[in-house]
C-alpha cells in the first residue's frame, strides 16, 4: 500500500510539475506576479497530491509578518516539501540557493524570474559579498528573502553538530538589517531526503506542521544570533517531530 501511495503521489507531483513548467514557459515573459501564479499552481499540485494519495493535510502555527514587512525567513531544511510549500506560503520571497540550480533545465528559468539569490559556496567571502548585494536589491524592491541556514537537507534527528548552521544566514541578516523569522516543521518525517517512498503513517495527526517562530530583530552579534537561531529552530522542529512520534 505504501508503495502505491508513494507511486501515485510521485506521478502527480513530478509529472504534474514537468507539464506545468513546460506549458507555462511563455509566462516567463510576463511580470513577476504571473510567475508567482505559476508557483501557486505548483504548490497546489503538491498539496492536493498529499491530500489525495497520502491522506495528509498541512497545519500552520504562529503568525505571519505583515505583508508589507521585509524579513528573512530562515527555514529548517528536511525535505523537498518546504522548497515548494514555503515559496508560495511566504509569497515567493527571493530564495538563496546554490547557483547550480539556476542551470537546471526549464525550472532554473523560473528561479531566475522569481528573483532568486544564487550563491557559489566555493568562492568564500566573494560569494557572500555578492549574496549581500543581491539581498540589498531585494530589500529595495520590498521583497522578503528565504534561506535554509544549514545549506542542505538534514534528516530529522541529525544533530546540528553534524550539519552546522552556516555563516551565510548571519551575513544576510547583518547586511540587510531586517528581522529574521525562524521557521520549524516536521516534513522530513513524511518526505525523507532523496526518498521515493513517503511515510504518512509517521504523522499521528495526519498533518505536516509548519511553525512560524518569533522574529529575531536586527543588531545581534554573530555568535549570539547563530546560537539563538539554531536553538529556536532545532527545539521547535524536534518538538513537532516528537509530538508526531509519541
Amino acid at each position: 500500500m505504501n508503495f502505491l501511495r508513494s507511486l501515485f503521489f510521485n506521478i502527480q507531483f513530478y509529472i504534474g510539475t514537468s507539464i506545468l513548467v513546460t506549458v507555462c514557459l511563455p509566462c516567463l515573459l510576463f511580470p513577476r506576479p504571473v510567475v508567482l501564479f505559476v508557483n501557486r499552481v505548483w504548490c497546489l499540485i503538491m498539496i492536493k497530491g498529499m491530500k489525495w494519495w497520502l491522506n495528509t493535510e498541512i497545519k500552520v502555527e504562529g503568525e505571519l509578518p505583515s505583508k508589507d514587512k521585509v524579513v528573512i525567513y530562515a527555514i529548517k531544511h528536511q525535505s523537498a516539501w518546504e522548497t515548494v510549500f514555503c515559496t508560495d506560503f511566504f509569497s515567493m520571497p527571493s530564495i538563496v540557493l546554490k547557483k547550480a540550480l539556476i542551470f537546471l533545465p526549464v525550472i532554473g528559468l523560473y528561479f531566475l524570474r522569481s528573483g532568486a539569490i544564487p550563491i557559489t559556496r566555493d568562492q568564500g567571502i566573494n560569494a557572500l559579498k555578492k549574496m549581500g548585494r543581491n539581498a540589498k536589491i531585494a530589500v529595495k524592491k520590498n521583497r522578503s528573502m528565504m534561506i535554509f541556514p544549514q545549506g542542505t537537507r538534514v534528516s530529522p534527528g541529525v544533530s546540528p553538530k553534524e550539519k552546522p548552521y552556516l555563516p551565510g544566514v548571519f551575513f544576510l541578516y547583518s547586511q540587510t538589517k531586517v528581522p529574521v523569522v525562524p521557521v520549524a516543521h516536521n516534513a522530513g518525517l513524511i518526505w525523507p531526503k532523496n526518498s521515493f517512498f513517503k511515510y504518512p503513517e509517521r504523522l499521528s495527526s495526519k498533518s505536516v506542521t509548519l511553525k512560524i517562530l518569533p522574529e529575531i530583530q536586527p543588531g545581534l552579534p554573530k555568535k549570539e544570533f547563530l546560537s539563538r537561531l539554531e536553538t529556536e529552530i532545532e527545539n521547535a522542529s524536534n518538538e513537532l517531530i516528537k509530538k508526531e512520534l509519541s
